[in-house]
């Protein structure tokens, strides 16, 4: 199954090891959703994760999403140190003249 980057930060977010709870949860967020195009890929996601995920093989999806958005976070956050702590632009501009 394939998803979105979109799609796993909402799994991030609102999923949990029980596939049946997840569904729920994500059939609830889809109903408490205003937004059409929104509601429309939470719908869409709901869908997704109720027939091309098999309940059996859920667990070690959950563990390996959560592994996987846990480490995309942290290469954001390191970046974002990154580019906060390097004045890389005034350094070549000087270097050029």
């Amino acid at each position: 199954m394939k998803l979105s980057i979109r799609e796993k930060k909402v799994l991030y977010a609102f999923a949990c090891p029980n596939h049946h709870n997840t569904v729920t949860r994500l059939k609830w967020l889809t109903a408490l959703t205003v937004d059409p195009q929104a509601k429309h890929r939470m719908l869409e996601l709901a869908r997704k994760m109720e027939t091309e995920m098999e309940e059996r093989w859920y667990t070690g999806f959950y563990h390996q999403l959560r592994a996987e958005m846990d480490e995309y976070y942290r290469a954001k956050r390191r970046l974002r140190l990154v580019k906060e702590n390097t004045d890389y632009e005034e350094d070549l501009y000087d270097e050029a003249v």
